[in-house]
């Protein structure tokens, strides 16, 4: 092989390598999202939707499991994005997933972030109700309160399809509860809620949820009974300070009147005096 050619071939292969490389190191990482939302009734469809670099030629969904994550599905599908579906889920698909995708000549991506899909209608489902009412002014307060039955050990609040907040029952009066609590209301507030619950043991399996509760805010201003009290604490403390600045005050203008009045008497008193002497 002649010097020339060897430096064209190396030359060759150092591009080839390059190339490979960059393509492999552009893989974007892929986003695993559960189309309509990763909260699904049982036996109800959902697919799973992997997006990654248009390279992609195969890929592959992962859930974890007790010995780690275990490749459940995959598919050899063009463009940028898999698609993995679930026609009728159970107990057993409840859980984490991750995705990646691998093209032929450069491997595989690095994986996707996380997706907890949780599955409801495992147990009777609670009731939702707000205190002391469901219409509510701004500046007002208001709790949520979710009540089981059931020894639900956790409750969730959703809003409007959305999970808000997360909170551990207690007992009282024969009930497993969780008071979510809005100190000062406002019209992002406004909306329709639904709680679920759900048992430490088997954290992606839900009760059905709660009937649905609608919060309205109304447009008219409303302290809450504590903004009112203390607003009338500071007003009695205004009236004590600005009693005591006016009784200050008047003292102040009763000393100097007794200055004045002493020393017009002295001046009184020399008058007389002078006049004899003159």
């Amino acid at each position: 092989m002649t010097p020339d050619l060897s430096v064209l071939l190396c030359l060759g292969l150092y591009l080839c390598k390059g190339t490979r490389t960059e393509a492999a190191d552009g893989f974007h990482k892929p986003s695993l999202r559960a189309e309509n939302g990763s909260l699904v009734p049982r036996g109800g469809a959902v697919t799973l939707r992997c997006r990654g670099s248009w390279e992609a030629e195969d890929w592959w969904l992962e859930k974890k499991g007790a010995s780690g994550w275990e490749n459940v599905k995959s598919v050899r599908q063009a463009g940028n994005e898999g698609e993995f579906s679930l026609p009728s889920v159970t107990s057993s698909d409840a859980g984490t997933y991750q995705c990646r995708y691998r093209h032929s000549s450069y491997g595989w991506s690095e994986y996707s972030d996380p997706l907890e899909l949780v599955v409801t209608g495992f147990s009777a489902p609670p009731s939702l109700e707000a205190l002391p009412s469901s219409e509510v002014a701004p500046g007002q307060n208001v709790t949520l309160q979710c009540r089981s039955e059931l020894l639900h050990d956790w409750c969730v609040l959703y809003k409007d399809g959305e999970e808000i907040s997360l909170s551990k029952t207690w007992f009282h009066e024969r009930r497993y509860k969780v008071d979510f609590f809005f100190p000062v209301i406002n019209p992002t507030h406004d909306g329709t809620y639904q709680c679920y619950g759900f048992y430490r043991s088997s954290s992606h399996l839900w009760s059905s949820p709660s009937a649905p509760l609608e919060l309205r805010v109304s447009e008219t201003f409303s302290p809450s009974p504590e903004s009112e009290n203390r607003l009338s604490d500071a007003a009695a403390q205004d009236y004590t300070v600005g009693n005591l600045i006016c009784l200050i005050l008047a003292g102040l203008v009763l000393i100097l009147l007794g200055i004045l009045l002493a020393e017009h008497w002295k001046s009184s008193r020399r008058q007389p005096v002078q006049g004899v002497l003159g």
